[in-house]
């Protein structure tokens, strides 16, 4: 069975029509999301992530994938996050680096623009991005051989995070979030500078 190499070719595909019938009107939006649509990204070498939010996601409700899911994976999709919308209401403050990517980065398949005027709370999005650069730092401690390349492509949503923090909008690419903290460019001493990014960044008064 033939993968889905490009967005278009996902588009014009029946799976748009697929989420449609499967969840009727209880379908809020489903879209692309993550790395994905990341420059670089090769359909050939990993999936395309689809996120759905609905009115209601109980577990009734998110089954109605199941079927689907193992001819989704052989061309190429996989089902990432489900959100009912209520979830996403309560959640903001708590995942607000993962809401504004999905609100500043995504290809809507069906439904409506996700999260469309979604604008985090910067304390919160500071304190999160915090979270998850100590969580990271903790994960890699036993890294024999850091590959700097590769920590900033898993860094890279919350490297826009602090983009966010620092101009007030979402950028378009990793080379335009290395515009702005030109010591990321470095191979050297990588994670060292990423720190006094982040001291920088998340400890600024204004927040």
């Amino acid at each position: 069975m033939k993968k889905l190499l490009n967005i278009q070719e996902i588009k014009q595909s029946p799976w748009p029509g697929r989420f449609t019938e499967a969840f009727g009107e209880n379908l809020v939006s489903a879209f692309l999301y993550g790395d994905c649509l990341e420059e670089g990204f090769s359909a050939l070498e990993a999936p395309w992530m689809v996120a759905f939010i609905l009115k209601d996601a109980s577990a009734t409700e998110i089954s109605k994938l199941k079927s689907w899911s193992e001819k989704a994976r052989r061309e190429g999709l996989e089902f990432a996050y489900i959100f009912s919308s209520t979830e996403i209401l309560t959640s903001l403050e708590t995942f607000p680096l993962e809401f504004l990517e999905m609100s500043r980065r995504n290809q809507v398949l069906c439904g409506i623009s996700p999260l469309e005027g979604f604008t985090p709370n910067r304390e919160a999005l500071a304190a999160q991005c915090l979270r998850e650069w100590k969580a990271f730092l903790f994960h890699k401690r036993l890294d024999a051989k850091p590959k700097a390349e590769e920590y900033l492509q898993e860094l890279s949503p919350l490297l826009s995070g602090l983009y966010y923090l620092e101009i007030g909008t979402y950028p378009e690419s990793r080379l335009q979030v290395q515009s702005v903290f030109p010591e990321l460019k470095s191979a050297e001493n990588r994670l060292e500078s990423l720190q006094k990014v982040f001291d920088q960044v998340c400890s600024t008064p204004n927040l």
